[in-house]
């Protein structure tokens, strides 16, 4: 199944419904940093009409990084490294699935900052150590 989302390139020339299938995957990682930091930011403004696009983006690129096995899989836990605090927070609360020892750590220092980003952070791990996180889709 293909998965497809509308996207601008770096150039801001819009791509038409490019298929995650044919990018690879450094264009997958480069489209998941730009989608996490735009949720973020948009949650912090209290855009969640812009937040819920980037959500929807997010939610198509874990797909296509699941569907890819290791290599996609490894390319998220990379990002749980990333500077940008959002980029962490997305690709950790992602990986908890399948690496919780990578992931929570992260989440764990995510934490401590204020504002939106701390308390995802906290209500994923609460939602993780209760064994109620639903699934990713």
């Amino acid at each position: 199944m293909n998965h497809t989302v509308k996207v601008a390139s770096a150039s801001r020339v819009p791509l038409k419904h490019e298929t995650l299938a044919n990018l690879s995957i450094f264009e997958l990682v480069g489209m998941f940093k730009k989608a996490a930091q735009a949720q973020g930011e948009s949650l912090e403004e209290g855009k969640s009409r812009a937040a819920n696009k980037q959500n929807d983006i997010i939610r198509a690129l874990k797909k296509e990084f699941k569907r890819r096995g290791n290599e996609g899989l490894s390319a998220v836990l990379h990002m749980t490294g990333d500077k940008a605090k959002w980029v962490r927070l997305f690709a950790a609360g992602f990986a908890l699935r399948f690496a919780p020892r990578k992931a929570e750590p992260v989440l764990k220092e995510l934490t401590l900052l204020q504002g939106d980003c701390g308390f995802i952070a906290q209500m994923l791990l609460k939602y993780w150590r209760e064994g109620t996180l639903p699934p990713d889709d």
